[in-house]
């Protein structure tokens, strides 16, 4: 288990691969449309990274492909299982267009070691495709053309998985915050009023869990200060927005956040901001983090 793990391990040190993840992610960020179309491809509407998700239809389709080829082969008649396996081969290749414009959306926001990890990645996954393709134009070949396909897809898709757990890639990064804070049970001094500039985010602290903090008039908004998409400190970023619609935009990959209910309405990220509710009682700040919005 340990050689698999590092063997998985491996591409993330490939720094020979930087030039061409570096490239990659420029053409990806500059091809795919920004905006909403960025935002849908991150599976910001389901609060959710759409690319694990997508993922499911090509691995099925191919793996129920794989078990009808291989039924094929042990049971009287298979030859008539050979039209429904071409048919789930032509699902997998089309289903692979979308599954990667998620993957590639997500890909320009990643750290370098994460990104070449995720460069193999994409190349298995582009292996796979090609060798569903001509399964699909080969009648001689298409069952071996399809069971090659699927395991490199296989393999592909557990580099993907370690990505995404061993790597962090698409987790949420700040759902600890919550429990480091307490749980919500009571409410923590964050200092006087008198000591936030007007304006300018600053972080404060509620046990081990790090906050950013904004004071507008004698108001005070907060967020858990660790962006979820891949754990900057948003109070050094950008403050936009007024009343309920103020947010912040991490600086490293510009997620924006509302601080009302910590919702994503901007950026890479897709799970919402733990949120904090504060009150002010003689002049000083008070705060608990209350957790994500449901």
């Amino acid at each position: 288990m340990a050689l698999l793990t590092s063997l998985f391990d491996a591409p993330s040190r490939w720094t020979a691969l930087d030039p061409l993840a570096a490239r990659a992610a420029a053409v990806a960020d500059r091809v795919l449309p920004g905006g909403p179309v960025r935002g849908l491809l991150h599976g910001r509407p389901a609060g959710h990274p759409a690319h694990p998700a997508l993922a499911q239809l090509p691995v099925g389709t191919s793996v129920s492909a794989l078990i009808l080829d291989t039924a094929a082969t042990v049971l009287p008649g298979g030859g008539a299982l050979e039209a429904p396996a071409r048919a789930l081969a032509a699902v997998s290749v089309a289903s692979v267009v979308p599954t990667a414009l998620a993957g590639w959306a997500d890909y320009v926001d990643l750290h370098p070691d994460q990104q070449r990890t995720a460069i193999v990645h994409a190349a298995g996954n582009a292996v796979a495709a090609t060798l569903w393709t001509a399964s699909l134009l080969s009648r001689r070949h298409g069952r071996a053309l399809r069971t090659a396909g699927t395991v490199v897809a296989g393999a592909a898709g557990a580099l993907g998985g370690h990505l995404a757990y061993r790597w962090a890639a698409g987790a949420n990064h700040a759902e600890h915050l919550v429990h480091l804070a307490g749980d919500g049970k009571g409410f923590t001094d964050l200092g006087p009023l008198a000591d936030l500039p007007q304006d300018r985010p600053q972080q404060r602290w509620i046990g081990d869990a790090p906050l950013c903090v904004l004071r507008r008039g004698d108001d005070v908004l907060a967020l858990t200060d660790t962006c979820t998409h891949l754990g900057a400190a948003l109070h050094e970023g950008e403050v936009s927005g007024s009343g309920a619609d103020t947010t912040i935009t991490c600086p490293w990959h510009a997620s924006e956040f509302r601080f009302r209910d910590g919702a994503p309405v901007g950026g890479p990220a897709t799970a919402p901001q733990p949120t904090v509710q504060t009150q002010v009682r003689d002049g000083r700040v008070l705060g608990r983090v209350v957790g994500p919005p449901l």
